[in-house]
C-alpha cells in the first residue's frame, strides 16, 4: 500500500531522494531544450528548496518512491518536481502525490494550486488535464524566443 507524508529531515535521506528525482526525470535527458534542471538537482540544492519548500513522500512499503515541491506563493500552492520511480509507475503514486500537495494548499487557505509543464511533454499536460488543471499561459525560458512551458492551474 502507498501512504504519502511530508518530509522528515531525521527520518529521510537527501541523497535517496536526489536518486529518485534523477531516475524519474531520467526519460526526459536530451529530449527537452534547456535540458529539465530536475536533473541537477543535489543534496545542496535540494536543501536550499526545503528552506522555502514543503516536500511530500510516497511511499510503497517502507521505501520512498514518489516526491513532489509545494511551495506558497500568494493565494495559490505551486506544486513542483513531481517525481515517481519509473519501477512503481501506473499505481497511482503521482495523484497521490498531487492530492498530498492539495490538502496542503487546502489547510493553508489556497485558493488554487499551479504549476509548469513543459510543450513538449503532451502526455503530462493531458494528465494535469484529467485532474482538472487549466492552461492559464505559456512562457519560455531564458535564452528561447518561443514558449517552452504551459502554465497551469487547477481552482480549489
Amino acid at each position: 500500500m502507498t501512504g504519502t507524508r511530508p518530509y522528515d529531515p531525521a527520518r529521510d535521506d537527501l541523497a535517496g531522494i536526489v536518486g529518485l528525482i534523477h531516475r524519474a526525470f531520467a526519460q526526459y535527458r536530451g529530449k527537452l531544450e534547456p535540458e529539465s534542471g530536475a536533473l541537477s538537482e543535489s543534496v545542496d540544492s535540494l536543501r536550499r528548496r526545503l528552506e522555502q519548500n514543503r516536500l511530500f513522500l510516497a511511499e510503497d512499503d517502507g521505501r520512498i518512491c514518489g516526491a513532489v515541491f509545494a511551495t506558497e506563493k500568494g493565494d495559490a500552492v505551486y506544486l513542483d518536481r513531481l517525481a515517481v520511480d519509473p519501477a512503481v509507475r501506473g499505481r497511482g503514486i503521482a495523484r497521490r502525490l498531487i492530492e498530498a500537495v492539495e490538502a496542503h494548499a487546502r489547510a493553508t487557505g489556497a485558493a488554487r494550486i499551479t504549476l509548469g509543464v513543459r510543450l513538449a511533454l503532451q502526455q503530462n499536460i493531458d494528465y494535469f488535464q484529467r485532474w482538472g488543471f487549466v492552461e492559464t499561459g505559456r512562457k519560455a525560458h531564458e535564452g528561447f524566443d518561443a514558449p517552452t512551458s504551459m502554465e497551469m492551474e487547477k481552482r480549489l
